[in-house]
């Protein structure tokens, strides 16, 4: 019986043992299963290296510009680095500043810091126009009546037939080689001025005119008209006076007329008061009236050669 029993009982082991080891054996595979599934998910979701750059969710360089709108400083950045031609053009201090400074200068502008073109815009305009660059400027025929030009740079200008006067002021200017032909020069202040050889043939001289230590080295006073001005201690060597009229308010005190040509020159009232203190040494006096200056005191004639065609020791 007992044995019996236990025979039975071994047939329902036997059933049992298989059952469970084939139920872990299912488990086992789907775990397998399950890890392979889990595998395979984590392969196909983690981002590779060429996709991470996500093309299509990044904007490309060529959407951004078309998306964002171009900017005008931008496009005027652009302009002058691309022709280089412009870029060279537009910071040139000429091509700026001349159309519109030529036309109307400012009036706060410093004197000494304008074109030629714009001090002779100024001085037409307002007649003020102290230290300003007029070298070489055409004045021809300009009215300079009350124009203030002290300490301005007149070198080489054109003031032919020019009309300077009523207290023109002129007080260290430089008119060195200035064309002052056929001038009307009234009364003017040329204290200390420039005039070496400048041109002032057949000038008139008016009014009382000043050129106190006026500098008229080598200038042209031929056939001019002088009636009354002062050339104390100006520096008048080699100064062409041939054919001048000279007036009898005129004053040559100190003054230098070393190698000036004096001749066929016509002083009306010459008084040794008016030549006190000059020099004309080698002086041409030829067919001048100047001969009663060799018994004036304080003069020196030394080697001029005398009206007469004689040459004073």
């Amino acid at each position: 019986m007992n044995e019996q029993n236990d025979k039975n009982s071994g047939k329902r082991t036997f059933p049992l043992a298989i059952v469970l080891g084939s139920g872990i054996i299912f488990v086992g595979i789907l775990v397998i299963a399950a890890l392979v599934v889990t595998r395979k998910s984590e392969v196909t979701t983690s981002p590779s290296p060429t996709p991470s750059v996500a093309l299509s969710e990044t904007p490309s360089p060529t959407p951004l510009v078309a998306e964002t709108p171009t900017p005008s400083p931008t496009a005027s950045v652009l302009v002058p680095e691309t022709p280089s031609p412009n870029a060279t053009a537009s910071p040139s201090p000429t091509a700026t500043p001349s159309p519109n400074a030529t036309a109307s200068p400012s009036p706060t502008a410093t004197p000494s810091s304008l074109s030629v073109s714009q001090s002779v815009e100024r001085l037409k305009q307002t007649g003020v126009c102290p230290a300003c660059d007029l070298q070489g400027a055409d004045l021809k025929g300009v009215f300079l009546n009350g124009a203030n030009l002290k300490n301005a740079n007149l070198a080489g200008a054109n003031l032919e037939g020019a009309t300077l006067g009523e207290n023109t002021i002129l007080t260290g200017a430089n008119l060195s080689g200035a064309n002052l032909s056929a001038a009307q020069i009234g009364p003017t202040n040329f204290d200390g001025v420039n005039l070496s050889k400048a041109n002032l043939s057949k000038a008139r001289f008016y009014g009382p005119v000043t050129l106190i230590r006026a500098n008229l080295k080598g200038a042209d006073l031929s056939g001019s008209n002088i009636e009354s001005s002062d050339f104390s201690e100006a520096d008048l060597s080699g100064v062409n006076f041939k054919d001048a009229r000279l007036g009898s308010q005129i004053k040559l005190t100190k003054a230098i007329l070393d190698d000036a040509d004096l001749s066929l020159v016509i002083w009306q009232s010459l008084t040794n008061e008016m030549v006190d203190g000059a020099s004309f040494k080698k002086a041409n006096l030829t067919s001048s009236n100047l001969g009663n200056m060799k018994d004036f005191k304080n003069v020196n004639l030394t080697g001029a050669i005398m009206p007469d065609g004689t040459v004073h020791p």
